[in-house]
């Protein structure tokens, strides 16, 4: 599904991950359940490319349903695995809270990533860390928004050419443990610092009118800081 001029969209209807097209050759953000990786090469090749036209996958941070199969991929030979320095901890590799499934609405995500090898989503051996606001030398030029509370290393990436933004989970428009919708953050339990969380969201704010391509949830566009009012809204 293309969501952007050069950006397509994979995964579920719970969980993204997104192709960044740039003179024909491919960055990922973020990599989805281990599972996923059967749907990218087909997808790719609807694009007329192959997995060796991927050169990086960029993560948002570093739980297991972003991570998914970015190993796979990595040791198959020529993309290389871009993380925030402040989620590395020595592996690649965050398992959620697994006491926040006991929420009913919780388990169609819990069903997906059973299905999808979610628990034994392998660690990252290999990776390159950025730091803040770096700009990244890699297809699409991604700029880093660093978002700490979901994670330690919680970002966005921004794509200035083309005024998109990549939230990861630091604003989703699907909390896929609760099922509610629209601009919002994650419930606490799944944030490492809720209150951090919260005041993270005002980094995006300033950023004006663009498309947001969050980790979870249907894209958004508009301005910023109206996404951003309307999560501090529902945050708590």
């Amino acid at each position: 599904m293309l969501v952007a001029p050069g950006v397509t969209r994979l995964g579920s209807t719970r969980v993204n991950y997104y192709v960044v097209e740039d003179a024909g050759r491919l960055t990922l953000i973020d990599a989805g359940m281990p599972g996923h990786f059967d749907q990218l090469d087909p997808a790719l090749a609807s694009m007329g490319a192959t997995l060796a036209d991927v050169d990086a996958i960029v993560l948002t941070h570093a739980h297991v349903d972003h991570t998914g199969f970015a190993e796979k991929l990595r040791s198959q030979g020529t993309a290389t695995v871009h993380v925030h320095r402040d989620d590395t901890n020595g592996t690649v590799r965050k398992l959620p809270p697994l006491h926040l499934y006991w929420r009913p609405a919780s388990w169609p995500l819990l069903a997906e990533g059973l299905s999808n090898g979610l628990l034994l989503t392998p660690a990252v051996r290999q990776r390159t860390v950025f730091t803040d606001d770096d700009v990244l030398d890699v297809p699409g030029k991604p700029r880093v928004v660093h978002l700490p509370g979901h994670t330690a290393g919680n970002c966005a990436l921004l794509l200035d050419d083309a005024g998109v933004v990549f939230t990861g989970d630091g604003l989703v428009t699907l909390d896929p443990y609760t099922g509610r919708r629209g601009p919002r953050l994650l419930l606490d339990g799944v944030n490492e610092e809720p209150a951090q969380a919260r005041s993270s969201l005002q980094r995006l704010a300033g950023l004006g009118r663009r498309i947001v391509l969050p980790g979870h949830g249907e894209p958004w566009e508009g301005d910023l800081a109206d996404a951003v009012a309307q999560a501090q809204a529902q945050a708590g």
